[in-house]
């Protein structure tokens, strides 16, 4: 099960990222997390949800910035992990394909955030993420910032499969990568205006603001 092996990647989950930075799907992520925080725009009290939020390696800068931290993950030792390093945040252990925010669905958040996360969903299910949490969970002038492994283009989308080759998870493997332009056609399909901006030569951000 997937969450058994996030388990027990969890006590090594910041040191293998070091030491993978130069390797694919992880090249840029520092300066993926980075750019991440800039569009966070953190300042005291903004209520920030990090969805798939991992060790906290992102949500910990926002919490020494000063919002007030929430975070949801499918491993339970993964949220320990983030405990430690965000004592003051919220947590919930929850599978959001079939729970959403867990015990946080009915809190309303100025930032929604997630990192290396949504690959998991299919882009049916990244469709309904983004419907549901607009509608239920966005306050007003809130932002959804989705930063994950993906492509621009089509075009760049195949060329990198074709050469990042035994890397490249797929379909079969439980992982959805995006490609950009078909995820902004597909939410603004729904009415959801979106913009996707590369930021590494494998990774983007979806932004909606």
């Amino acid at each position: 099960m997937r969450d058994r092996e996030f388990d027990r990647w969890a006590s090594i989950y910041d040191e293998s990222i070091s030491q993978s930075l130069n390797s694919f799907p992880f090249y840029g992520y520092f300066e993926v997390l980075s750019e991440v925080r800039d569009i966070v725009a953190p300042r005291k009290g903004l209520k920030v949800i990090d969805v798939g939020i991992g060790t906290g390696l992102l949500s910990h800068k926002l919490a020494e910035d000063g919002c007030r931290i929430y975070g949801v993950d499918f491993s339970k030792e993964m949220i320990e992990k983030a405990k430690t390093r965000i004592p003051d945040g919220e947590f919930d252990v929850v599978d959001i394909t079939a729970d959403h925010f867990g015990r946080f669905n009915s809190e309303k958040f100025d930032r929604v955030i997630s990192s290396y996360c949504l690959h998991h969903l299919n882009d049916r299910q990244k469709v309904k993420f983004f419907q549901r949490t607009i509608e239920n969970n966005l306050s007003e002038n809130g932002k959804i910032i989705i930063a994950d492994i993906g492509f621009e283009t089509e075009s760049s989308f195949n060329i990198a499969r074709d050469e990042y080759g035994e890397s490249w998870e797929d379909e079969e493997d439980g992982e959805y990568y995006m490609c950009g332009e078909k995820m902004v056609d597909l939410l603004r399909g729904m009415g959801i205006s979106v913009i996707y901006k590369q930021v590494s030569s494998c990774a983007g951000i979806l932004l909606y603001a």
